[in-house]
């Protein structure tokens, strides 16, 4: 990995981030309201989801929230999914009601029936003359109870049967929504949640060995992807995904974390082995073109920018991922292509040191 350019003075204030001022210039060009889904509905719009761009484009101004909220569900974007869970375990709550009142209300019908059938056999018992005489004119009542009883068990059938078949659905939907909750909808790899559910498990793992985490920014292409049309990065970011697949094992994790973010969770590796993971990758990258809209961006355009933290220096989760996203900016800081977090990036980020074998 090559070494970066300076960095700017630290006492320059920073810009205010480009893709917020994007997302707010486009709700007020389309009159979409400022409701925190609809800001991730644009994000993802503007940072490399070409399908989500062009179906916004097609509402026109002033689109419909329940448009909106379409696309979002289309495209499992997470905080949708979240609202479209909640509105899915209500209405199966709602079908387990009515499910049950349906069997209730059969059941009470039958008993009733069953009553009137009763009492008929009761007078034959009590006076069987009177009762064989009577027998006449009850059988038009017999036959109207059987007929019913055998309706209210075919209708109260049918209706469950239906209920359930709307239950099974609302179950496959609730797993298609918490599926989509773990995964980036651009490159299908894991996201930020489903790195922290993997990270979690190596820490309750006792016989787990050492385990590291590589956090890479992919330079120059948050930028580049924002001075073009929205979606334009799509094509590249799913090359970049298959690059970061075909570098692991089949137990490692890879995820997508931010709009140039991605992150290799290595179970059972050294701090050198995860150091040459990390260069490898960096020189794939380096050496490849990538596609981006009608044309391809050079090879040696893209490069990477890496943080690497490992679970012997961390207690838990939130830590690890903190640890190696101090060393990613103390790369980017300083100009260099990798860092470690050791001493010396928590002195620099403000934060007590951990010992363990990343000193």
């Amino acid at each position: 990995m090559t070494s970066k350019a300076s960095p700017a003075p630290k006492d320059q204030q920073p810009a205010v981030p480009p893709i917020m001022a994007r997302i707010a210039h486009v709700m007020a060009n389309l009159g979409i309201s400022g409701l925190p889904r609809n800001y991730e509905l644009l994000f993802e719009a503007l940072n490399g989801n070409a399908s989500v761009a062009r179906e916004i484009a097609a509402l026109g101004k002033s689109p419909e929230q329940a448009a909106l909220d379409s696309i979002a569900l289309r495209h499992s974007l997470p905080s949708h999914n979240v609202l479209a869970a909640g509105q899915a375990a209500g209405e199966a709550v709602r079908v387990l009601a009515e499910i049950s009142q349906t069997a209730e209300t059969s059941r009470r019908d039958r008993a009733v029936a069953l009553h009137e059938l009763q009492e008929i056999a009761d007078r034959m018992r009590a006076d069987p003359v009177l009762g064989i005489s009577d027998f006449s004119s009850d059988t038009v009542r017999l036959l109207s109870l059987v007929r019913d009883i055998l309706g209210m068990d075919r209708s109260a059938a049918t209706k469950i049967d239906d209920l359930q078949a709307h239950l099974d659905g609302l179950r496959s939907g609730l797993s298609v929504s918490r599926e989509a909750l773990t995964h980036d909808p651009v490159t299908g790899l894991g996201n930020h949640a489903a790195l922290l559910g993997r990270m979690k498990g190596v820490f309750q793992d006792e016989t787990a060995g050492t385990s590291a985490l590589l956090m890479f920014r992919v330079e120059q292409l948050k930028e580049f992807a924002e001075s073009h049309p929205a979606g334009a990065a799509e094509k590249t970011l799913k090359r970049l995904a298959a690059i970061f697949r075909r570098s692991v094992k089949k137990d490692d994790f890879v995820a997508r974390t931010g709009p140039d973010l991605f992150c290799l969770l290595l179970s059972d590796v050294s701090r050198e082995i995860a150091v040459t993971i990390a260069r490898r990758i960096a020189v794939r990258v380096a050496e490849k073109p990538f596609p981006f809209m009608d044309r391809e961006l050079p090879a040696g355009f893209l490069t990477l920018t890496a943080g690497v933290s490992l679970s012997d220096s961390a207690s838990a989760p939130a830590m690890l991922y903190e640890q190696a996203d101090q060393a990613l900016a103390y790369a980017a800081e300083t100009g260099i292509a990798l860092r470690i977090y050791s001493a010396e990036v928590a002195d620099r980020a403000g934060r007590g040191y951990r010992s363990g074998s990343a000193a």
